[in-house]
């Protein structure tokens, strides 16, 4: 090869069916970083070219010592560009007149695949020696024997190129494959925590009515006025919560279930007879905020069961919830036992505890959501969750 004799053939700036129209030059990985767009494929169809130019100057500088590398790359440059581009032209083309291409079966393909870069090779010859005013050049591709050798090349480079993005295109399905397998394991997943939870909530609820029919008739009797009350506060906490399993079945806003949890603690109250105080401050702008169930009822329910019933003289429970930033800030403090002693209330008297809502935080949010517990001066426990706003999993 002497410095009037170019690269034979220059593959397509675009050539992989499987991807889309993906550049070659995207076979490196450090190329696939940047998005697709017009300029970024001119940039790579420019570098692609260019890696051609350079590889054919060196070869040619070894079967041909007498020749120098400046005045070998220059025509080569010049031929590489000139058919590195036209058949990037004309694979654009192609997309527009058929963009449908890469749904045609696997010979369909190979031919689209090898024929635009064989018309492209022979073009970009004519355009560069028209340009560099090489006469013999173009005498020379259209006789028998140029143009033998150089449409030979054009398909091997074609087709080796063809192999390496199918290559691609395999592992590419392979990866589609892997994340849609597991996508479909987290969304069974998800769908067993949802049947645990409601599980849960079928043990919870009638162990809760129970035990307030059971405290209502013992005072029907005795103290029939509040045996009323209670009626109405359990007939108010039936109602709420039928509503929202009924329209909103995986959870609510923290509003409806702030209402739930009032009429809760009203009837707890009553059933504590006045050795329970409570109090609820709620910022208005987290009120329409979405919460999953069995996060703050728990909380609520663990701090009365373990920390406040066992104490004589009973106390009092405090809910606050508030934003900051990005985060849901839910607070639980009651003036009860102590976290010490309801610790191991709790660990020896069942119900869902307060390891049930981490793990259910855990598989709601993962590392995005976090529980602190500490005791509350000067006496009690405090629990406080941080949930992300606007995460409705």
């Amino acid at each position: 090869m002497t410095a009037a004799t170019p690269p034979s053939a220059v593959t397509p700036a675009r050539c992989d069916p499987d991807n889309g129209g993906a550049h070659p030059l995207e076979f490196i990985p450090i190329f696939r970083r940047i998005p697709r767009s017009i300029p970024r494929d001119i940039v790579y169809t420019l570098i692609w070219n260019t890696l051609f130019a350079v590889g054919f100057t060196m070869l040619n500088l070894v079967f041909d010592p007498r020749e120098t590398f400046t005045g070998t790359f220059w025509p080569t440059f010049v031929f590489a560009q000139c058919i590195g581009f036209i058949i990037h032209g004309l694979f654009l083309i192609g997309d527009w007149v058929l963009p449908d291409i890469n749904s045609h079966g696997g010979w369909v393909r190979a031919f689209y695949y090898t024929i635009v870069p064989l018309l492209g090779t022979f073009a970009g010859y004519v355009l560069a020696a028209t340009l560099l005013h090489i006469d013999t050049m173009r005498a020379w591709l259209f006789a028998p024997r140029g143009a033998f050798v150089v449409g030979t090349i054009s398909v091997i480079i074609s087709s080796s190129l063809l192999l390496i993005f199918a290559q691609r295109a395999r592992v590419a399905r392979m990866e589609a494959a892997f994340e849609h397998e597991r996508a479909r394991v987290a969304a069974a997943e998800r769908e067993a925590t949802l049947a645990q939870l409601k599980l849960l909530e079928a043990q919870v609820e009638p162990h809760f009515l129970y035990n307030t029919l059971a405290n209502i008739v013992s005072l029907v009797d005795s103290d029939p006025a509040t045996a009323k009350r209670m009626i109405e506060r359990l007939i108010a906490l039936l109602r709420g919560a039928a509503l929202a399993a009924g329209k909103e079945g995986e959870g609510g806003s923290l509003a409806a279930q702030i209402d739930h949890l009032h009429a809760y603690l009203d009837l707890m109250a009553l059933r504590m007879g006045g050795r329970l105080t409570f109090g609820i401050d709620m910022a208005p702008d987290v009120a329409p905020l979405h919460l999953p169930p069995l996060l703050l009822q728990p909380l609520v329910e663990n701090a009365i069961r373990h920390g406040l019933e066992p104490k004589v003289e009973g106390g009092d429970i405090r809910i606050v919830a508030r934003r900051d930033g990005d985060t849901l800030v839910l607070v639980v403090a009651d003036t009860g036992i102590g976290f010490a002693a309801t610790r191991a209330k709790a660990a020896n008297g069942g119900g869902l505890g307060l390891p049930n809502v981490r793990d259910r935080l855990d598989a709601l949010y993962g590392r995005a959501a976090a529980m602190v517990i500490e005791d509350n001066a000067p006496s009690g426990a405090r629990v406080t969750l941080r949930v992300p706003v606007g995460v409705h999993p």
